[in-house]
C-alpha cells in the first residue's frame, strides 16, 4: 500500500535514486578508515483521522582505501484510514473491504475512508562507491523492499567526473526496478463493480510493473561560499500502475446521489520528466539551501516544488534549521471525482486525490547539537497541509455543499542520531 504526498513512504527505488543518482558537489570518496559511521532516525507521520506511519531508519557506512560501503535499512508500520476515492453522500454508505470478506460503513456527509488500511514495509539497499581514475567515481547499488501486497527489487548506478580542478562535476546515473503487485483480495478488473462480501468474480491475481530512471546533471562551485546544481531526470513506468484499492462513485446525473461504485482504471505506461536546480550559500556561519523542481508527465500532471532550508549555528554546537516547502500540481487528464450513470465509460478514470489539482505546504523546524566527539542529535517537527481543487461545477444536486476534495493536515516528527 502506498502513501500519497508528501510521500513519506516511497519505494526503495526512489530512495536509491535520490541517494545514488544525486549529483555530488565533487568526487567525494571517503578517506580510508577502520570505523563505521551510523545515521539512525525514528520518524512519525500522522494525518488527522487518516494514515499514521511510524518509520525506523538506519544508514551504515564504512570506508576503505578501495572504496566506501553503504547499507540502508528501513522499517515502516502503517495504520489508520485511507480515502477510497468514492464521494460523500447525504445518506450512509456501505463498502466492501478490499479483501472482499467484510464491510465498513460511512456516515452521511463524511468522506469515505477505508479503516482497514494497515501494512508493514521492510526496505534494504546496499551501495559500493569507488574511485575511477584520478577524477571519477562509480557508485553501484542494489535495493529491495517488501510489503504485504508489494515486492520491489532494483539496481542502480552513478558515475561522477570531476573537472576544472574539481570545481565542476558531471554526473550520469540510472536505476531500474522490477516490482510485483499482489493486492489484498486480488487485482480488480478495471471499471468492474464493487461486489458484496464473498463475491470475487471481479478480481484477478497479481500483476507487475517496471520502472526505469535516468539522470544527467552538473554541479558547479561558484565561489568560496556558493555551490549550484542543475540536473534533468527521466522516468518510464510500464505495467500495472492502477491503485487496486481506489473506487469511483457512479452518481445519478439528475440528483447527484451515488448509486454504485466501480474500480478505477489507469494507463499502463507513464513517462515523467523533471528539471531540478539547487543553490547552497554560506553566509558566514549560516547556510541557505534553496531548490526548485519542475515535473511534467504524459498523464497531464505538471508540478512545481520550491524548498528552502536555513541552518543557523548557535553556541556550544547547537543549531536551528527552519524549513519551508511549497508544492502545486495540475490534475491528471483522467482525474474525475465521479462517473455519471448512463454515460459511456472513458478509457481511463480515477478519483484518487493524489492525481487531482492540489497544493501542499510544509513548515518545519529542526533543532540539533553536534558534540565534540562528532556525534549529532537532532529533532525535527513539521506541519503539513494539503488542499485540493475540485473541477469547476463538479458539485451539483445532493453533492452541493459536500466536500469533494477535503483538506488533509498532518504532523511530522523525526528524532535523528549520527555517530
Amino acid at each position: 500500500m502506498q502513501l500519497g504526498p508528501p510521500g513519506r513512504l516511497v519505494s526503495s527505488l526512489c530512495a536509491a535514486t535520490a541517494a545514488l543518482l544525486g549529483v555530488p558537489s565533487g568526487p567525494s570518496l571517503a578517506q580510508e578508515t577502520d570505523t563505521w559511521k551510523f545515521d539512525t532516525s525514528l520518524l512519525y507521520y500522522g494525518e488527522s483521522q487518516r494514515v499514521q506511519d511510524l518509520s525506523a531508519n538506519l544508514l551504515a557506512q564504512r570506508g576503505w582505501r578501495a572504496g566506501l560501503l553503504t547499507f540502508r535499512l528501513t522499517a515502516d508500520v502503517l495504520t489508520g484510514a485511507s480515502a477510497s476515492g468514492a464521494t460523500p453522500a447525504l445518506f450512509p454508505q456501505t463498502f466492501t473491504t478490499p479483501s472482499g470478506l467484510g464491510t465498513y460503513h460511512i456516515a452521511a456527509g463524511s468522506t469515505p475512508l477505508d479503516p482497514t488500511f494497515h501494512d508493514t514495509r521492510i526496505a534494504a539497499s546496499a551501495g559500493w562507491l569507488r574511485g575511477v581514475g584520478k577524477r571519477g567515481e562509480l557508485d553501484v547499488g542494489l535495493s529491495a523492499s517488501n510489503e504485504y501486497d508489494y515486492l520491489h527489487t532494483g539496481a542502480n548506478a552513478r558515475y561522477a567526473l570531476g573537472l576544472n580542478q574539481r570545481n565542476t562535476t558531471l554526473g550520469f546515473g540510472f536505476a531500474f526496478a522490477a516490482d510485483s503487485v499482489s493486492p489484498v483480495g486480488g487485482a480488480p478488473v478495471p471499471f468492474s463493480a464493487m461486489l458484496p462480501p464473498g463475491e470475487t468474480g471481479n478480481k484477478e491475481g497479481s500483476d507487475s510493473k517496471t520502472v526505469l530512471d535516468a539522470l544527467i546533471g552538473v554541479t558547479q562551485v561558484l565561489g568560496k561560499q556558493t555551490v549550484a546544481e542543475l540536473n534533468y531526470s527521466y522516468s518510464r513506468s510500464s505495467g500495472y500502475l492502477t491503485d487496486p484499492y481506489k473506487l469511483l462513485s457512479v452518481v445519478d446525473p439528475g440528483t447527484g446521489d451515488p448509486g454504485g461504485y466501480l474500480f478505477e482504471s489507469r494507463p499502463d505506461q507513464r513517462t515523467k520528466q523533471s528539471v531540478y536546480a539547487q543553490v547552497k550559500h554560506h553566509f558566514g556561519r549560516p547556510i541557505a539551501d534553496l531548490s526548485y523542481r519542475y515535473m511534467t508527465d504524459d498523464w497531464g500532471v505538471a508540478s512545481h516544488t520550491v524548498e528552502m532550508h536555513w541552518r543557523q549555528p548557535l553556541r556550544a554546537g547547537w543549531y536551528v534549521q527552519p524549513h519551508l516547502r511549497w508544492y502545486t500540481q495540475t490534475a491528471a487528464d483522467f482525474y474525475t471525482p465521479y462517473l455519471l450513470n448512463g454515460a459511456p465509460l472513458p478509457d481511463h478514470a480515477s478519483a484518487d486525490y493524489r492525481l487531482g489539482a492540489l497544493d501542499d505546504t510544509t513548515l518545519g523546524l529542526k533543532v540539533g547539537k553536534v558534540g565534540q566527539d562528532g556525534r549529532e542529535y537532532s529533532l525535527r517537527v513539521e506541519y503539513y497541509r494539503q488542499s485540493g481543487r475540485a473541477p469547476p461545477d463538479a458539485a451539483f444536486g445532493s453533492l452541493t455543499g459536500l466536500d469533494l476534495f477535503p483538506t488533509v493536515d498532518a504532523a511530522i516528527a523525526q528524532f535523528q542520531v549520527r555517530f
